[in-house]
């Protein structure tokens, strides 16, 4: 008996700390993607793309990249057939879509590691990078030795800049990074020197022409630039901006703050202590602020800044600023956690992204989303817009019931309650029970195999 008292103690305190899963259930994917979702892209249209390592998406051949429709079904519409692997993806704004990754051809002809497409999926012929990017600078981590492009951006005036694990673009060296004309030739005019002398990794555009890059680096155009990079609009690096990393150390992803300050994320095994937090914020000169607390204590794969100035973050961590957060997490403009966003992913988050208003995506190589089966993708209600005003529910009474756990809530009606259940004291990979739509007065949540120990929550939506 006092096993089941010390539970129904947990169901109280979950109670108060998780109300409302995050999950959007209007977006059902299905059976999603059978390999890692590395991207997700939302559309101004509210369709959605995705690229990675899959073959299938919901049980239809969709190799490496496809098209969801808003509910999250497969758009049949969109078809595009890369040979391999599709780590990034840019959208143009008349809706083509510039591809990067490990692919060799689009469609039976040849596209060495980017390609343009059509909206329909396409291949886009106007777009001919010759032969494409080629030779590889140093093999990955996971011991990998072909070159590929990960990142690509697309400038107001058309131009595309591209960074990877290449040292050539259409037989002249580019190593690193390239930018590229709208009909695929190299820009000649974009002097990259000698390049960077390891793979970039992120690329974000500024308002004023200036690109920053991110990456394995330690140089670039032969001067040192350790793991991060501004460069002027004619591939010269600025400077004024030198920011240091460390060894070990590789820059996933960049944010840019409204007063120019950065905050970059990613990964770090230095033994000296540098960027150990895997997230930091610097000032404008490239020097870190260290009055900004932000910290995960693993590999962060992706931000996304809010118009609030709050940002998001996935990755591989299961603690922000030392709070307990699987996979993703929120933290104020301030750098401390934001204690109303907390989600439960199983496995890791590629990429954030912004899903419409009130909502975001997330990609990555996951099944479960508080509890619900997301095999790669999954869109999430941000709590400032989900169920404004709704009241939490109230225990009314929980028991024990012919060997069944009983839990009386209050509820208003239009909204569904779930009783869910976690093994882990760290309230980890939640499990959905039996959901009821609310009446306005008290119903009943059970869960009719309760065993020990199992913490509880009620999530509302």
């Amino acid at each position: 008996m006092k096993v089941w008292l010390y539970v129904l103690l947990q169901i109280a305190v979950s109670t108060e700390i998780a109300l409302g899963g995050m999950l959007d259930p209007s977006f059902d994917i299905g059976t999603g993607a059978n390999g890692l979702v590395e991207q997700v892209l939302r559309l101004s249209n509210g369709k959605v793309l995705v690229c990675g390592n899959f073959t299938s998406f919901n049980g239809k051949d969709r190799g490496f990249v496809a098209r969801l429709n808003d509910d999250g079904s497969v758009d049949e519409s969109f078809n595009a057939h890369p040979s391999y692997w599709v780590r990034h993806m840019s959208v143009q704004p008349d809706g083509k879509i510039v591809i990067g990754g490990y692919f060799t051809a689009i469609e039976n002809s040849s596209r060495n590691l980017i390609a343009r497409l059509n909206q329909d999926g396409s291949l886009d012929s106007s777009f001919d990078p010759g032969s494409g990017a080629q030779v590889l600078i140093a093999a990955g981590i996971d011991g990998n030795v072909d070159p590929f492009v990960f990142w690509t951006e697309i400038q107001p005036d058309g131009k595309i800049v591209a960074v990877g694990n290449f040292r050539n673009y259409n037989g002249q060296s580019s190593t690193g990074i390239v930018r590229i004309n709208a009909d695929g030739s190299r820009d000649s005019t974009f002097d990259v020197g000698g390049g960077l002398d390891s793979w970039g990794r992120v690329i974000k555009l500024l308002a004023n022409g200036q690109i920053l890059v991110g990456g394995w680096f330690t140089s670039y155009h032969a001067q040192n630039h350790n793991r991060l990079v501004r460069i002027n609009s004619d591939g010269t690096p600025d400077p004024n901006f030198l920011p240091i990393y460390g060894d070990k150390t590789a820059v996933y992803s960049i944010a840019v703050q409204p007063d120019g300050r950065l905050i970059t994320s990613g990964h770090s095994e230095n033994p000296d202590g540098l960027f150990l937090q895997d997230v930091v914020r610097l000032n404008l000169d490239g020097s870190m602020d260290k009055s900004w607390p932000g910290a995960a204590n693993e590999k962060t794969e992706s931000l996304l800044l809010q118009d609030d100035g709050k940002l998001v973050l996935g990755g591989y961590f299961s603690a922000l600023d030392g709070v307990d957060r699987q996979k993703i997490g929120r933290l104020n403009a301030d750098g401390t956690i934001d204690s109303s966003f907390s989600a439960n992913i199983d496995n890791f988050v590629w990429t954030v992204a912004s899903g419409g208003p009130g909502k975001i995506l997330i990609s990555g190589g996951f099944f479960t989303v508080d509890g619900q089966s997301r095999n790669g993708v999954a869109r999430l209600n941000l709590p400032e817009g989900t169920n404004p005003g709704i009241p939490a529910p109230t225990i009314v009474g929980a028991k024990m019931n012919q060997g069944k756990l009983e839990v009386s809530v209050t509820t208003v009606s239009q909204h569904s309650y779930t009783l869910q259940y976690s093994t882990s004291m760290f309230q980890r990979n939640w499990v959905s029970l039996g959901g009821v739509s609310g009446n306005g007065g008290t119903v009943m949540l059970s869960d009719p195999t309760p065993e020990s120990p199992r913490f509880y929550r009620i999530a509302v939506q």
